[in-house]
């Protein structure tokens, strides 16, 4: 086992006890930041109950990778961690997928990770990024025009990956082994500044650190704070949504007649709309938000409209929902929609719910459950026949929602518009026979 030492009074002792108990799988490197965490962990696992184990990715890309993975497997046998280590070839899968090079060796790298996580059964990935790999990571979304999601960096538990040393300086940490004596490895493409991160952390800060000697720890307070900012908006974007979001099988939508804060707004807006959206298209959908009536072609397969008191998002080309028959003592599924449930009762009619009617089977005779199709006509209660479109708008149905309304109908009669009423045709008489019928939504309302 390792000898302990004391640890440099300037450094923050990272917090272990969220992991308390719990099985960790270390992304070990050979730098001086995974080998410092490595370091901690051993000494903190009999005290939190860890259990440890460490896996090394070769990303295939120098010449000297082989050394690396050989340093780490000494380290760990010295810290009785159990090691395991995977060569990748990531400049051929950069290659085949015309992806960058930094980009490929991350997925590839986490990728890995996991599936090592999973043969292990570990609970978390330890990663150590520390104080000034939280600096540029804001720096770099800051630049790229983020928002306070972006603003918050990188955060000490996202998922599965988890960050303890975000509150140390990278001069902490390799204090921390000089004092212990122990050595890490250098990778030689850190001091080329051949792409964002590292023009960042070569030029980028040392110059600002010259005006703002602290800058480092300020721009990880500002990630903290944004992080509890951020975290702030998406709860009450959320219960906007659980309230004022609704979804059907062919449209989304968000409830505008009470709009929140703009702030609120266009998270919302984010969270509804079923394909990602810039800057400027979430720019045009609040704009559009503010109108009456109107209509958005976000492009792709998705355009948004303005109507009633709600935004939808409706897909350009709408699911094609096939007929079903109407079983008449059981359950008719519409794919995407719901379920009709059919069974005899008694002729008493249901007037306080509108998924559930109680009609004359003799009316039903060959009936479908669909949604509308050109030319339907319907017989309202009490009411002459009319189109089954000018009844959708009488009832204030939104465009959007017309043709996801499901129907149960015989040939172009509908009898039954679910959730809004029933035709006279189907409506009980006297000592006739009478069925129940009740829909379920296939899918929750809510977003």
């Amino acid at each position: 086992m390792l000898e302990c030492y004391a640890k440099p009074r300037s450094m923050s002792a990272p917090d272990f006890s969220v992991v308390r108990g719990k099985r960790l799988l270390i992304a070990l490197s050979g730098g001086a930041d995974s080998v410092a965490l490595a370091v901690l962990l051993a000494e903190a696992r009999a005290e939190y109950r860890l259990t440890l184990y460490a896996a090394h990715i070769d990303h295939g890309i120098r010449a000297d990778s082989p050394e690396d993975a050989a340093f780490c497997r000494a380290l760990c046998q010295r810290l009785d961690i159990p090691f395991c280590c995977a060569r990748l070839d990531v400049p051929a899968e950069a290659r085949e997928r015309r992806e960058g090079l930094e980009s490929a060796a991350r997925r590839l790298r986490y990728e890995q990770l996991r599936r090592f996580k999973a043969e292990l059964g570990a609970d978390l990935i330890a990663l150590a990024h520390h104080m000034d790999d939280q600096a540029e990571t804001v720096l770099m979304h800051l630049a790229r025009g983020a928002g306070s999601g972006g603003a918050a960096g990188m955060r000490p538990l996202y998922g599965d990956l988890w960050r303890p040393l975000l509150g140390c300086r990278k001069a902490e940490l390799t204090d921390y082994l000089r004092g212990k004596g122990l050595a890490w490895r250098e990778d030689a493409t850190n001091a080329v500044a051949d792409n964002p991160r590292n023009a960042i952390r070569l030029h980028v800060l040392p110059e600002l650190e010259k005006s703002y000697p602290q800058c480092v720890r300020a721009i990880a307070r500002y990630a903290n704070t944004a992080g509890i900012e951020d975290d702030c908006l998406d709860a009450l974007t959320g219960a906007y949504l659980a309230r004022g979001g609704g979804v059907s099988g062919l449209c989304r939508w968000i409830d505008l007649e009470s709009p929140p804060h703009r702030a609120i707004l266009r998270r919302a807006l984010l969270g509804a709309c079923p394909e990602s959206l810039s800057w400027e298209q979430v720019n045009a959908l609040e704009a559009l938000c503010g109108q009456d009536r109107g209509k958005l072609d976000i492009g792709s397969g998705v355009f948004a409209e303005r109507t009633g008191r709600r935004l939808y998002f409706v897909q350009k080309q709408p699911m094609q929902i096939e007929p079903a028959a109407l079983s008449p003592d059981g359950v008719t599924t519409l794919p995407g929609l719901g379920r009709v449930t059919t069974k005899p009762c008694a002729p008493v009619p249901i007037r306080d719910d509108p998924m559930r009617q109680v009609l004359n089977p003799a009316a039903l005779a060959g009936a479908v459950l669909r949604t509308r199709r050109p030319g339907d006509r319907i017989r309202p209660l009490g009411c002459g026949d009319r189109l089954l479109s000018d009844y959708l708008i009488d009832r204030k149905v939104d465009r959007p929602l017309r043709d996801a309304t499901p129907l149960v109908a015989v040939g172009g009669r509908v009898h039954w518009v679910i959730g809004l009423g029933i035709s006279q045709e189907a409506a009980l008489v006297p000592s006739c026979e009478a069925v129940e019928l009740t829909f379920e939504r296939e899918i929750d309302q809510s977003l």
